[in-house]
């Protein structure tokens, strides 16, 4: 049976080199399988007569290894993707070589300020070196210098802790002078040339064993400044100070060496005040009260001439006075401790001393509210000793250096005339307002007041007093100075002072 031929694709036969041949179904078909039109057909004809390989270069280029598609297509999202982020930019050969030069570029100029830096940091300077002027490196060391100055210096010795010699010449070969000060071994070791300086070289010191070390607590002592004066205040309170001991390695000697902690002696200064600037201040005072018959009226004279004074109050008499004491407190005047029964301190035990003391000022602050570390001892009698006794509780102790005599009871006349008779700037003016029948001081003390004040002088409390001399420490002047924290009442006296100040 014959087999329709319009159903089968015509078998083509190959065209004669040179000669062209006739499209046919089988073409068109053709094209078809390999996604041409009939449409597109002359134009590949077209490009076939340019390049008779072009049709089967390009049919070859779309058939695509299925993996290299892939590839192909993450790159183009990946690439898009970062011009989204970072915008276009060049080929990644150029950005890696952009930065390849900035990198060498930095290093270049790093290298360079190194290199300046290093010269300059080692550059020859101008010294004047054992009189001659010479050129050194900065920054050299002086045993550099010591080399080049080439002088001969004698060594010192090797010696012990404790002073004693162990080697002849195994000391300091030199000691340097820099601009006419002397260092010390340590300064010296740690000296580096910097140019312009004068050095000059002596013989060495002598260099110190090697040793171990201890430590020694150092109490301090009591030391008194001056001894005459109406005045006696802590300039300095006490506190431990901690020593070395050192302990030679080859001597086996034990010596005394650096404070790690120096230690402060308790330092009490007595005088009369001097005010700053030549003021005219004095100090009017009052002892044994406070006194129904007389403390009251000298409160009213006082107010009334604008005046201020301190009172030297006796425990025994503030409690049998409450409101007196109060009032003088609340008026402006100042109230300081006069003791409890009023004996001579001197000849007391210590703890008897420190009692009479202690409880007066008790009886002060419970009664009138008044904290007070300032007394005046009865008959001004406040020895070394009775320092020394008080463990830190008073601050200050205030006699008198104009004696008005009013216990010997005269006339009020004798009693302005002695009251004034060498009256100067920080005098301290003694007056009673208790013990005894004091009327004729009454009748004086308006006279003193005003006679004072014609002179130029105003009338102050002894803490104003206090404040006027600089030599007084601000905290003694309030009156009511404690022994701080971390300081020592000493329990033994000295002779001179170790780190005053």
């Amino acid at each position: 049976m014959q087999s329709d031929s319009s159903s089968k694709p015509t078998k083509r036969k190959p065209t004669p080199r040179g000669q062209k041949r006739k499209a046919t179904a089988a073409d068109t078909h053709y094209s078809k399988l390999t996604h041409r039109s009939a449409k597109g057909a002359p134009q590949v004809a077209a490009q076939r007569g340019a390049n008779p390989h072009a049709a089967r270069n390009a049919h070859q280029t779309r058939r695509v290894d299925p993996q290299n598609r892939a590839a192909a297509t993450y790159q183009s999202l990946t690439d898009g993707a970062r011009e989204r982020v970072y915008g276009k930019r060049g080929p990644r050969s150029k950005r890696s070589g952009n930065i390849t030069a900035a990198i060498i570029g930095i290093a270049v100029v790093a290298a360079f300020i190194a290199g300046g830096y290093f010269f300059w940091s080692t550059r020859p300077v101008s010294v004047t070196l054992a009189g001659r002027d010479t050129r050194l490196r900065i920054g050299a060391d002086l045993d550099a210098a010591y080399a080049k100055a080439n002088v001969q210096t004698n060594p010192g010795n090797y010696v012990s802790v404790g002073g004693n010699l162990l080697e002849e010449g195994k000391g300091y070969p030199y000691t340097a002078v820099v601009d006419g000060n002397t260092l010390t071994p340590e300064e010296g070791e740690h000296y580096r040339i910097k140019g312009g300086e004068s050095i000059e070289f002596v013989d060495g010191g002598d260099r110190m064993e090697e040793y171990d070390v201890t430590y020694r607590e150092v109490q301090p002592r009591l030391l008194f400044q001056g001894s005459v004066g109406s005045v006696s205040f802590i300039k300095q309170w006490g506190r431990v100070g901690r020593q070395e001991i050192r302990s030679g390695k080859e001597s086996h000697e034990t010596a005394d060496g650096d404070w790690a902690d120096e230690v402060r002696d308790c330092i009490v200064v007595t005088k009369n005040l001097t005010p700053e600037g030549g003021k005219k201040l004095v100090a009017l005072t009052f002892d044994d009260g406070p006194s129904a018959a007389y403390t009251e009226q000298c409160l009213q004279i006082l107010a009334e001439h604008d005046a201020k004074a301190t009172f030297f109050n006796l425990a025994p008499s503030q409690q049998e006075n409450p409101e007196l004491a109060k009032a003088i407190a609340s008026s402006g005047n100042q109230i300081c401790n006069h003791t409890n029964q009023y004996l001579q301190l001197s000849t007391l035990g210590a703890d008897e001393m420190l009692n009479e003391i202690t409880s007066a000022h008790d009886t002060i602050l419970e009664v009138s509210g008044v904290n007070t570390t300032i007394i005046r001892p009865p008959y001004g009698d406040f020895t070394q000793d009775c320092w020394l006794a008080t463990k830190g509780t008073v601050s200050a102790s205030i006699t008198w250096n104009q004696d008005s005599a009013d216990t010997d009871l005269p006339d009020s006349e004798s009693i302005v005339a002695t009251a004034l008779a060498n009256v100067q700037p920080g005098s301290i003016i003694l007056m009673h307002d208790g013990a005894g029948d004091h009327g004729q001081t009454l009748e004086a003390l308006p006279q003193v007041i005003d006679a004072l004040k014609e002179s130029g002088y105003t009338l102050v409390t002894i803490s104003e007093l206090l404040d006027s001399d600089p030599e007084v420490p601000d905290g003694i002047v309030a009156g009511d100075a404690q022994m701080p924290e971390g300081a020592v009442w000493p329990t033994e006296m000295g002779q001179s002072a170790i780190n005053v100040g």
